[in-house]
């Protein structure tokens, strides 16, 4: 018979391993920092605020840039082209206070507010396993900083402001699943929102998973829309200058993001073709169908027949194609839900666990291969997102479970949140 103290240890180095891969994600993301020169969005950040504080307009001083590269096209055709600052007028505040302050304090400070925020976005998607799954995310959890929507990318390592953005959006969203207290995902969403306007569409996150969430997660959306056309009259040749460079994004350098109104919008411009309407009305059809599908599975939710930890993964990955220009760091945000969808829809399809860990490390492995170079990624990435959306709305629809109230799963996944 094994003696108590036995298994004491045996425990002990279980729990130790995953601390083990932790170890050494950190200790590989510091070299990889060290390698590639880390922050390439925080100096586009940077210089924007030094323009800033003598006196220039970054757009004007950013289009400018734009130009000239653009007319030398042909002296360096394989050139890289040039990032400028486009976010809106209402940062101006941030990139003044930045730029008042010691460039190493304000860098320090920076990156321990992005390395927190990137800290809790995987915080927040170890919440979401049930009790069976959560062995094995523990070890897949740290690799999820390499692999943002399950694809290789070194994005970690671009300081983009979206990880801080997605870090308070997620910690307050698993505030107001655990308490019910919404207000602080509100005004981090309204704050996300002043300098990535599409991701206003993350209010659709409470209304589809809390009751009584229409009218709080309207009025954000009213006050969002509201501070952003409010800047063209606060400030009003800094937004026409800011809404050019914007333009410039998508018609110079062609950062569609890999949406499928985005791609679209890619192919369209690439073949000299007007690509605003196109894909515009792409993004109102499949964004309808979107919401229905939550919308019905909503309904499911609050009638007791899903559990919130079944419910949010599938959930997230349809509000996150809601914004119609995703990039790397948007899907950043979702690898360990989109993990969850796709762990669970092998599950649905195989009983057996070591078929579905083969043909998962198979599909995982394809995957990767395919998007080898940017435009594979780009392409790859959009069918993996259709495709666990699709298949976690299937597996959800398909799902026989006992009937509970919406109360009682509020409670069980406040307990397994908890650790309880």
């Amino acid at each position: 018979m094994e003696m108590p103290g036995s298994l004491a240890n045996r425990f002990a180095g279980r729990r130790a391993i995953p601390i083990i891969f932790w170890f050494l994600v950190f200790v590989t993301v510091v070299i990889m920092a060290m390698v590639d020169s880390a922050g390439w969005d925080l100096r586009i950040y940077r210089q924007a605020a030094e323009w800033l504080r003598s006196g220039h307009d970054p757009y004007a001083e950013g289009i400018a840039i734009q130009h000239v590269f653009q007319n030398q096209l042909a002296l360096h055709p394989h050139a890289r082209r040039p990032m400028t600052y486009v976010y809106p007028p209402l940062t101006f505040p941030l990139l003044r206070l930045a730029g008042a302050m010691p460039p190493w304090l304000c860098a320090g400070l920076y990156w321990l507010a992005y390395a927190a925020a990137a800290i809790t976005i995987v915080w927040a998607g170890m919440q979401l396993p049930e009790k069976a799954e959560r062995a094995a995310f523990a070890f897949l959890a740290p690799a999820a900083s390499f692999f943002p929507g399950l694809l290789q990318e070194d994005v970690l390592l671009s300081g983009n402001v979206a990880y801080i953005l997605y870090g308070l959006v997620f910690g307050a969203a698993f505030l107001g699943w655990r308490r019910g207290q919404w207000r602080w995902f509100y005004l981090a969403v309204l704050a996300a929102s002043c300098c990535k306007a599409p991701l206003l569409s993350l209010v659709a996150i409470p209304v589809f998973s809390a009751r009584k969430q229409w009218l709080p997660a309207g009025v954000t959306a009213v006050a969002g829309a509201t501070l952003f056309s409010a800047q063209a009259w606060l400030w009003p040749s800094a937004f026409r200058n800011y809404l050019e460079a914007v333009e410039l994004q998508f018609r110079y350098n062609r950062d569609f993001g890999f949406s499928p109104a985005g791609l679209l919008g890619r192919a369209l411009r690439d073949a000299g073709h007007p690509y605003a309407q196109a894909s515009t009305a792409l993004y109102l059809l499949y964004a309808l169908v979107v919401l229905a599908l939550l919308f019905y599975l909503a309904r499911r939710f609050f009638d007791g027949k899903l559990t919130l930890e079944r419910w949010i993964p599938v959930l997230l990955i349809g509000v996150f194609l809601l914004n119609p220009r995703i990039k790397e760091y948007d899907v950043a945000a979702l690898t360990l839900p989109m993990a969850l969808v796709a762990w669970r829809v092998l599950g649905a399809i195989t009983a057996s666990v070591r078929r579905a860990v083969v043909l998962g490390s198979i599909l995982f492995l394809a995957a990767n291969c395919i998007s080898i170079n940017s435009e594979g990624w780009k392409y790859t990435e959009m069918i993996l997102l259709l495709g666990l959306f699709v298949g976690g709305c299937w597996q959800l629809l398909r799902q026989a479970r006992p009937a509970m109230d919406g109360q009682a799963n509020q409670r069980a996944f406040q307990m397994s949140a908890s650790g309880g």
